[in-house]
């Protein structure tokens, strides 16, 4: 049967379509929004942890929930951060002024240590970024300190030269975008520990294949267009 170049285009089309829509089917039943978790959710904004609710003072139990979930230890059926400070709250995890006591963290979350719970970090944008990424590669889960101690957020990886944050309190994903370098001076390091279960991989690969996939399609697409324009 003589392959026309009309039947080439439809063809090809329609392995474009494949290519494309095979990862974003995979990425869409990938379960994995923690990272989009927020304190002032309303599911558990309200949830009093000494004297003030999460949405108030909430951002490092939130952070530290995310972290959970990013290493393994916990996933996101059955687990949210409401369920991380109740779990807290009966382990004494909250001292009078709504402050986390660390060491209640393992009680908390099996296998969750904070490893070294204030930890300085000095240095040029460049410098910090770099550093974050050497506690990524040993294995910790990172939480930082933005505006000098005043907030906390939950480092989700560094990729390209950019450190990748999940902020329990706005959208933006770029560290030292959002926050200004010289108010990022402390993170605590966590330990996670279970056996059998390794960290989470958290770059941004699927989104990478997606976007190149995307982008082959599209060249595809003008390459054919061009054949079929010629053919006729």
């Amino acid at each position: 049967m003589k392959i026309t170049t009309k039947r080439l285009l439809a063809l090809s089309l329609a392995l474009i379509t494949v290519l494309c829509a095979a990862p974003l089917a995979a990425a869409a039943g990938e379960d994995t929004r923690y990272y989009d978790w927020k304190q002032y959710d309303p599911r558990w904004g309200s949830v009093v942890l000494t004297n003030q609710t999460m949405k108030q003072v909430g951002c490092l139990a939130t952070s530290i929930a995310m972290l959970a979930v990013r290493s393994g230890l916990r996933d996101e059926s059955g687990f949210d951060p409401g369920i991380f400070a109740a779990e807290m709250k009966k382990a004494g995890g909250f001292d009078a002024d709504d402050d986390l006591l660390w060491e209640a963290l393992p009680k908390a979350v099996a296998g969750l240590t904070a490893q070294t719970p204030w930890e300085s970090l000095n240095g040029t944008r460049d410098e910090k970024t770099a550093i974050l990424k050497g506690y990524l590669d040993k294995g910790c889960q990172v939480a930082v300190a933005v505006r000098n101690g005043g907030h906390w957020v939950a480092l989700r990886a560094v990729t390209g030269g950019k450190a990748v944050m999940m902020d329990p309190g706005s959208a933006a994903t770029d560290l030292f975008g959002a926050y200004p370098a010289a108010g990022v001076t402390r993170v605590a390091l966590l330990r996670a520990d279970k056996p059998g279960v390794q960290a989470k991989e958290e770059s941004t690969m699927t989104e990478n294949i997606i976007a190149f996939l995307k982008d082959v399609g599209v060249l595809l697409l003008e390459v054919f267009k061009w054949f079929y324009a010629m053919g006729k």
